[in-house]
């Protein structure tokens, strides 16, 4: 027993080092060089990018030419904005799956490295003053056993030379995974999970959210109530992913 905890304990570390160095991270195949985004040309060709016809206030991928989904003319948002960087299907799905379940760590520093070539464009005359990843609750964090939001936060901070905080914001409420629930289950699960524990740390700031993937918005919306209520001067969201706009979702 004790060897075989040693031999995952060592295996854990290898595959943090050399297990993405010469091949692909969604389908394995050798790379011919070294890429900052871990992907195979053909993977990387399968990246749907999210830029144009987006909701301007989500930032997710439109049916249409309007200017905003639905979903956000229908519900109040409480962040400014927020900006993803691919749409959650195919490789977009399998990185975000595989860090959020796979215990593939190191995906964090590719989907940070996505955010980093994007934020300049996307966030283009905003002056950010704190980065917060979206927190886990204590029992989610154990049994996964780290924040994939805060392993991506920390790299993307560290690559544009801003502050980035773990903490600051915390879940105080086990829920129910999003994934499963529809909009107004949605908005009704994540109501009153997250708490800002550092308030002084918040004040008069504007605040940039990261995590891996918004789908409806609704956690996001969450904690910028809680940070706006915290007196953040302004609040505003950043994923690697984020999911096509649902004509259903409003009445979910």
């Amino acid at each position: 027993m004790q060897k075989r905890k040693i031999k995952d304990f060592f295996g854990k570390i290898l595959a943090e080092i050399f297990v993405d160095k010469y091949n692909c991270i969604v389908c394995d195949a050798e790379l011919q060089e070294r890429s900052k985004y871990g992907l195979c040309p053909q993977c990387k060709a399968k990246l749907d990018f999210v830029d144009k016809n987006i909701c301007k206030k989500c930032g997710r991928l439109q049916l249409n030419e309007a200017d905003y989904c639905l979903t956000c003319q229908e519900h109040k948002r409480h962040f400014e904005f927020a900006r993803s960087c691919a749409v959650y299907e195919d490789v977009a799905k399998e990185i975000v799956r595989g860090i959020k379940f796979g215990g593939k760590k190191y995906f964090a520093k590719y989907m940070a490295n996505y955010l980093v070539e994007k934020y300049q464009s996307a966030f283009d005359g905003v002056n950010i003053d704190l980065v917060v990843p979206v927190p886990l609750s204590k029992k989610k964090k154990v049994d996964r056993g780290f924040n994939q939001s805060w392993e991506i936060a920390k790299r993307f901070a560290s690559a544009v030379d801003l502050t980035a905080c773990d903490g600051v914001v915390v879940k105080i409420k086990d829920t129910q995974e999003q994934a499963k629930l529809g909009g107004k289950e949605r908005e009704e699960n994540i109501l009153k999970a997250f708490e800002v524990k550092r308030p002084e740390a918040v004040e008069n700031k504007s605040i940039l959210i990261i995590d891996d993937v918004m789908t409806t918005g609704s956690t996001s919306s969450e904690i910028a109530r809680v940070l706006k209520k915290a007196k953040a001067k302004e609040v505003y969201v950043f994923t690697f992913a984020s999911t096509r706009y649902r004509v259903e979702e409003p009445t979910e």
